[in-house]
């Protein structure tokens, strides 16, 4: 006869699975995601085509840091065939004549594999 253990361990087993299932919505017993099968070509931003069901099942904390970073990038870097600064070896952020391509300083150390 089945022990009362092994019972206990089979429904608490169930009940979390169930329990988890609940709290998703999304995703089965085993924590895997479940296929829509809807695929639409949304042109909004993230939170308009994210539908609100999944719209806390990313992966990770790490990923909505990085959808919620506000990094920007210019009109001007923007605009095909033109290049940032014409001038060989010389940096994109400083484009003068004789400026060095990397003006920041920092310590001279090893590590830094810097001229002495």
């Amino acid at each position: 006869m089945v022990s009362s253990r092994v019972i206990y361990v089979v429904v608490a087993i169930l009940v979390i699975a169930t329990a988890r299932v609940d709290a998703n919505g999304y995703e089965d017993a085993l924590g895997f995601m479940v296929q829509t099968g809807s695929s639409s070509n949304c042109r909004g931003s993230i939170a308009d085509c994210i539908p609100q069901e999944e719209e806390f099942g990313l992966d990770s904390e790490i990923s909505r840091r990085i959808l919620a970073s506000k990094k920007y990038v210019s009109y001007g870097a923007m605009r095909k065939n033109s290049v940032p600064c014409s001038r060989r070896g010389a940096s994109y952020y400083n484009c003068q004549r004789g400026a060095q391509a990397n003006p920041y300083s920092r310590g001279c150390s090893t590590i830094t594999r810097c001229r002495r």
